[in-house]
């Protein structure tokens, strides 16, 4: 990556994990339930039977909502864990499980979970420090999970969650980076390549 870019992105970085600080905690849990109605009422995820969520940390929009609806219609839900200073392998996480925090304070299932292969899963929710209209994602700079959906089945969807205030202009991309192919935050529905806007009511 060369300097320009790095640069650009760690720029961004500050500013949004700023914006996302100073959301309140009223803010947050509208935002959560916003979120889980939207991602619900997805067709990549009514179709689902295995989902790849997160353990949001506190910054992060929370998905904890959505994940109990998950488990209430019958899907299967699995959680990252970091494994590696590379890797992150995906844990099953279900009613009545305890998360712990580990590495970045990510919370997560604990180390005797069963593993869930990354090509048993529909679909991935994940985070992001920033997102653009285009889909395009900014997350910590580890690149943790543009690894992990490298390995994603082609017809998997990958499904980025932020609050509205997470949004840029556009964001500085390598070649690696890998964008969502929806993004929901509380208020829109944005879709790639199209750029079609759903606006939620």
């Amino acid at each position: 990556m060369d300097d320009s870019l790095a640069r650009a992105k760690a720029v961004l970085r500050l500013r949004s994990r700023a914006a996302r600080r100073a959301i309140t905690p009223e803010q947050r849990s509208a935002a959560a339930a916003a979120i889980a109605a939207a991602v619900l009422s997805l067709p990549e995820v009514a179709a689902a039977r295995v989902v790849a969520a997160y353990g949001a940390m506190p910054e992060e929009a929370d998905v904890q909502p959505l994940i109990e609806a998950l488990w209430e219609i019958g899907v299967r839900v699995a959680l990252p864990r970091v494994a590696s200073r590379s890797e992150l392998t995906l844990h099953l996480y279900a009613p009545g499980d305890e998360l712990i925090v580990g590495p970045y304070g990510l919370k997560a299932p604990r180390p005797e979970a069963p593993r869930v292969p990354v090509e048993q899963v529909d679909a991935f929710v994940v985070p992001g420090v920033a997102f653009d209209l285009s889909c395009n994602r900014l997350g910590m700079g580890a690149g943790y999970y543009d690894r992990l959906l490298a390995c994603a089945r082609p017809d998997a969807a990958v499904i980025g969650v932020a609050y509205d205030e997470q949004i840029a202009v556009s964001i500085p991309c390598s070649s690696h980076d890998r964008p969502v192919d929806v993004l929901v935050t509380p208020t829109g529905v944005f879709r790639r390549p199209s750029r079609t806007i759903t606006r939620l009511p």
